[in-house]
């Protein structure tokens, strides 16, 4: 079932701290939840990641979010484990599990305004291009074809359906920085941006849309949005809005 993680985190050295690379961050998170025989150079996963979250003290937390419907990793049963991120090493101290089945995100009140809050670093992928923009059709197709990679069968989005979204959403509100993120040392930059955007549907196609809008929003918290999620890219805040 659907999950997301809340893992509590506390360092072996609080005076070393430094930021944690999304190739640290990805490699630590894949180290968790993948299963040994999973094909770890796979396209698209099963999960994704938001960066470290300083608690003070040299405490931290770190979300997971899960998308697959009929397993799901134990990662309570990983507490005093020893993780590190890089030259950087914790100690597992809590894990906390809330579900988020399918079903439930299918079926929630409609809404026709979502505001998402870009917490990490964000792209998305057009023409083989960085695009570093909220743009609501790339957002929303993603999530899509995220929800249908994972989702059981009777739950998947439609394409008629999916496209009468596509058309009705626009951005109401936007407010966001630009900045270049490396992955790793030794790799090329990307172009991202943080910050807010507000989606709203548009006449005269809202009601029908409301359904679908509601859903993918919410199911962003769980899944990201955009490009590298599993390197901690693209984690939001969604809240929704009549």
């Amino acid at each position: 079932m659907p999950s997301r993680w809340t893992l509590t985190l506390k360092a072996e050295c609080p005076e070393a701290a430094a930021p944690v690379s999304p190739a640290h961050l990805h490699a630590t998170t894949a180290h968790l939840v993948e299963p040994s025989d999973g094909d770890h150079h796979a396209q698209t996963k099963p999960y994704s990641v938001a960066p470290l979250k300083d608690l003070g003290n040299g405490r931290a937390s770190l979300h997971i979010g899960w998308l697959i419907d009929t397993t799901r990793p134990r990662l309570d049963q990983r507490i005093g484990e020893r993780i590190r991120f890089g030259p950087q090493s914790f100690r597992i101290t809590g894990a906390h599990e809330d579900l988020v089945p399918y079903a439930a995100l299918r079926h929630l009140p409609p809404a026709r305004r979502a505001l998402l809050t870009f917490c990490s670093p964000t792209y998305f992928a057009r023409a083989g291009r960085w695009y570093p923009m909220p743009d609501p059709t790339l957002l929303y197709n993603g999530l899509a074809r995220r929800w249908n990679t994972y989702a059981p069968t009777g739950l998947n989005v439609p394409d008629t359906t999916l496209d009468l979204l596509l058309n009705t959403v626009s951005i109401a509100f936007v407010d966001i920085r630009s900045g270049t993120l490396r992955l790793a040392p030794d790799r090329g930059k990307r172009v991202t941006f943080t910050g807010q955007a507000e989606y709203v549907l548009t006449n005269p196609y809202q009601a029908d849309a409301a359904p679908l809008f509601t859903t993918l929003s919410i199911y962003a918290n769980l899944a990201g949005v955009g490009a590298q999620t599993t390197h901690g890219l693209g984690a939001v805040e969604a809240e929704l809005a009549e």
